[in-house]
């Protein structure tokens, strides 16, 4: 098909068209599977540009990011449904990991995103800003209601399989361990994500229908050493991150408070009174795994499993409570994980 250009020779065609005085803009992105959502967006973006270029995201790195079952379709694949699409004037491969050295490269006058993207300031929108304001181009955003790959991804999985309740614990599980993360100022660097971790939940997605949860005991609010809203931020941050991959968490919960007798043995002036209690929901207390069920009118029952995955007692225990399966991470490879939960 006769739009479906080379990465370097689109660069041409770019330069070629802007020397016309004609705009050109780029929609970036893996678009694996294509979906209803995608196709809208590149309608909407094509009435902001005189060209629209759809620049997709090599097989090698949707692998690399989202899993080893990803991409569902190849770059040829994607690449030819999009060009089939009368709103798309050219389809290119970029064989580059991220958005912003696909714009540094091509250098369009438009870099489009869909409006869930308009507010966000994650790491790669940041960068992809600050790349199209270099190349003299623009950001722009459509206005089109979102359409969730990872939903339409889940849904075909559920057709037909096992459901498995996950349970994760996030710090030393989610992300690396760090002491009472949200302390020092300079919190949001020390997030670390453990791939290894990911990668098991990208694994185990393509078995059953997953729902994910995080249950964190956070008493370094207790402490006072950072706030709720900190906590918060923190968890919308890895949040947005897993999004990326893909993976969707049906729950946060967290357990900022600690309970009398620890207070009193440590000190109990030590501590912010309101968040003193002579009962917490701390793990190993299911508590919190109960409150997401009663939000979602369910019952334990209902999954055909539930595994818990941590890297302390605390989590440990928290599986006897629920009667379920514990998986710890600490300290082991994807391999040594998934050795794990293959015999579960």
């Amino acid at each position: 098909m006769n739009k479906i250009i080379e990465f370097n020779k689109m660069k041409k065609i770019i330069e070629e068209t802007k020397r016309e005085n004609k705009t050109v803009g780029i929609c970036h992105g893996a678009f694996d599977p294509v979906h209803p959502g995608h196709i809208k967006h590149f309608e909407s973006a094509a009435k902001l540009c005189d060209i629209l270029v759809v620049s997709l995201t090599s097989d090698h790195f949707v692998h690399k990011r989202k899993g080893e079952n990803r991409s569902i379709y190849s770059q040829e694949e994607r690449a030819y449904i999009i060009a089939s699409l009368e709103y798309v004037d050219y389809v290119t491969i970029s064989d580059f990991e991220t958005g912003k050295e696909t714009i540094s490269f091509l250098e369009p006058s438009y870099y489009i995103k869909g409006p869930d993207y308009k507010h966000k300031n994650t790491k790669g929108i940041l960068s992809e800003r600050a790349a199209i304001k270099s190349v003299g181009g623009e950001m722009l955003y459509t206005d089109d209601e979102k359409y969730s790959t990872s939903k339409l991804i889940d849904k075909i999985k559920k057709i037909n399989r096992e459901s498995l309740l996950l349970i994760l614990d996030r710090d030393g599980t989610l992300i690396e361990e760090k002491h009472f993360l949200g302390k020092n100022e300079n919190y949001m660097e020390e997030i670390d994500y453990k791939r290894e971790v990911i990668d098991i939940i990208h694994y185990l997605s393509r078995f059953f229908s997953l729902t994910n949860i995080v249950i964190t005991n956070q008493a370094g609010v207790a402490w006072g050493y950072f706030s709720e809203e900190t906590v918060q931020l923190i968890n919308g941050t890895i949040n947005t991150e897993l999004e990326k991959e893909e993976i969707e968490i049906a729950a946060w919960k967290y357990a900022p408070c600690v309970d009398k007798t620890y207070a009193e043995k440590k000190g109990i002036e030590k501590f912010k009174s309101k968040y003193v209690k002579g009962e917490t929901k701390r793990k190993p207390s299911p508590q919190l795994v109960y409150d997401f069920l009663n939000e979602k009118n369910k019952k334990l029952a209902e999954y055909n499993k539930v595994l818990v995955f941590g890297d302390r007692e605390d989590d440990e225990n928290l599986a006897k409570n629920l009667n379920s399966h514990f998986v710890n991470v600490a300290g082991k490879t994807y391999e040594g994980i998934k050795k794990e939960v293959d015999r579960l």
